[in-house]
């Protein structure tokens, strides 16, 4: 069964910064990651990695911060991985529909930019089991005050 995890952020920058924390733990605690992009954040993430020092930068260094098509997620090994997805809602929901074909355990960390994402807001918190931030992961209730899980139970007569 997979896990599935949900930040928002408001830029490339703001992405990164607050992704770096949890990814260096993960990575830490011998956690593969894969970065499943729509775009190309290298040079961003350069930036922001650049004011790492240590040993904390050489795994964040390491990572793939270029754009991949989905055919990139089709032809990866996931099982026990964390991948990353960000991008459209639609390139997302595409990454999440191959994860769930492959049928391998994994967690799935997926970034939704605020002003796509707010719209839908209710609805992707109910799809994720937390979210991610600075601090790691959190409970939705956690985050945002006053959320309930919607129950999209169906209708039968």
């Amino acid at each position: 069964m997979n896990k599935k995890l949900c930040c928002f952020y408001v830029n490339d920058i703001h992405l990164i910064t607050m992704l770096l924390p949890y990814i260096n733990e993960r990575m830490n605690e011998a956690t593969k990651v894969i970065t499943i992009l729509e775009e190309d954040i290298s040079e961003s993430a350069k930036r922001v990695i650049k004011g790492i020092q240590g040993k904390k930068s050489d795994g964040l260094l390491s990572l793939d911060w270029r754009n991949k098509s989905l055919n990139y997620l089709m032809e990866s090994d996931i099982k026990d991985k964390l991948i990353l997805i960000s991008g459209t809602d639609e390139f997302i929901k595409e990454a999440n529909k191959i994860i769930t074909n492959k049928k391998e355990d994994c967690t799935i960390l997926n970034c939704y930019e605020m002003m796509q994402g707010s719209a839908r807001l209710q609805e992707i918190l109910d799809e994720h089991d937390k979210i991610v931030n600075t601090s790691g992961e959190k409970y939705k209730e956690e985050v945002f005050t006053g959320y309930t899980q919607k129950s999209y139970e169906k209708i039968t007569r």
